[in-house]
Parts: structure tokens; sequence; C-alpha cells
């Protein structure tokens, strides 16, 4: 019984680990993520297991403060938080010393700031993970190419708001340009990451249109798909609905 506790003790750190290590850009932020991550799940293996959840609770609160700071919305973060969160509540529950009350506590105040975040800023928290109101973005979003401005209207091609350091960004982008290359059907409009990195992304992805900057600010959750039909705007979250909606087969 004592291996199988381990194992789920150290598993959620991992998880959360590689899943950041395979899905993000290694830049600064994702590298000290994973080695955050490797070390909690150490230090879950020792007799010093319950500061573990102590670490993956400051590490949920540093990504979320991150993500706000920088006004940037992960669904590979937000997934990765996930599984440290189910960690860091397993780890509460099977604390035995005098302290587990405190941890539980603890347990019980990152879920709610982590469930605050997720239905502010994640639809598929509230029962909408096809489409949302749109916010900040409407119809027309203000755009820049080249040093020149200018304004897409979403009637007319659906625009795919992406981040050059988000893995589900990539995946998406690659399978739209497997069907639609060319982007007569969608247009990518870049909304967080450097530049040059998200050219290289679309560039990789064998993207071959048109490739803007928003000029708009943005700070929902990415991949997200604006599109306007009848005069309402809607967004799509998720890689089989935005490629549903670009396909048309979604209303």
């Amino acid at each position: 019984m004592d291996a199988v506790n381990k194992a789920f003790r150290g598993g959620f750190f991992i998880s959360a680990g590689v899943l950041l290590a395979v899905t993000k850009t290694p830049d600064i932020f994702t590298v000290a993520a994973v080695v955050a991550c490797s070390i909690i799940a150490a230090i879950s293996l020792t007799r010093y297991a319950g500061c573990s959840a102590i670490g993956g609770a400051l590490l949920i609160a540093a990504s979320l403060a991150l993500q706000t700071a920088l006004s940037y919305r992960c669904m590979d973060c937000i997934k990765a938080d996930l599984l440290i969160l189910a960690g860091v509540i397993y780890m509460s529950i099977i604390e035995t010393s005098e302290r587990k009350n405190v941890l539980r506590g603890m347990a019980a105040v990152i879920t709610a700031l982590f469930m605050v975040n997720a239905l502010i800023h994640y639809p598929v928290f509230i029962g909408k993970p096809m489409a949302a109101a749109a916010s900040k973005v409407s119809q027309y979003i203000s755009v820049s190419y080249d040093g020149q401005r200018a304004s897409l209207d979403t009637s007319v091609k659906p625009v795919l708001l992406f981040s050059s350091s988000c893995g589900a960004c990539r995946s998406t982008i690659g399978r739209l340009a497997e069907t639609d290359p060319e982007g007569k059907r969608w247009i990518p409009v870049q909304v967080g990451g450097d530049a040059g990195e998200g050219r290289e992304l679309l560039n990789s992805a064998g993207y071959r249109g048109i490739r803007y900057q928003s000029e708009t600010e943005w700070d929902e959750a990415v991949p997200a798909l604006v599109i306007t039909r009848e005069g309402k705007t809607k967004f799509f979250y998720g890689q089989e609905e935005i490629l549903k909606a670009v396909r048309g087969d979604n209303s």
C-alpha cells in the first residue's frame, strides 16, 4: 500500500511536469515550472511529503498570478495546474500528522482560487466549452501586418487567436494548415508570445497565408476562434470545436 501511495504522491506532479515539457515552448517560465514539479515530486516521496502539498499550492498560485500579470491564458498551463491541484488535495487527505488540518485548509483555499480563476477565464469550466459571448473582442479585430494596421471582419472569415508558446495552439494550427494551408477559410492572429516564434510556428505547420499581430488586448484562453454569424460574435475553444467551426459544422 505504501508503494501505491508513493506512486500517487509523485505521479500527479510528474505528470504536470511532463505535460508542460511536451506541450510548451521551453522558455524560462516553462523550464522553471518543470524543474519545480520534479523537485516537488521528489519531496513527496520523502518523510517531508507534507511539504510537497505546500510547494504544489505555491506553484499553482505562482502560475495563476503570472498568467494574470502577463494577461495570458493558456489551456496547457491550466491542465498542468489541475494535475498539481489533484496532487495537493491527495497529499492533504493522506496527511496524518498534527498539521493535517492546516494542509487541508490550504488545499481548500487554493482549490477555491483555482476555480474562481477557471470560472472567469476558461468557459469550459462553466459548461460552455464550445462558445462564449465576446467580452473584449467584437466582430472587428484590430491587427497589424508589416507595420500597417488593419481591421479583420470575423463575419467574412473566422479569426484564430493564438500564442507562440501554447502547445494546444501549435496542434490546432497544424490541423488547420493541413486542410487549408493558404488560410482561405481562417486567419491566424497572434495575441501572445514572441513574434518571431509565432512566424516560425506557422511556417513549420505549413501555413502559407498572411499572419497578423493583434492590436486588441486578449487575456482569455488560447487557441480561440472568433466568428460572427447573423450579427452574433461567438468564441470557440478546443481543437475539435475550432475545426468544426472552420468547416462550418457548428451553427
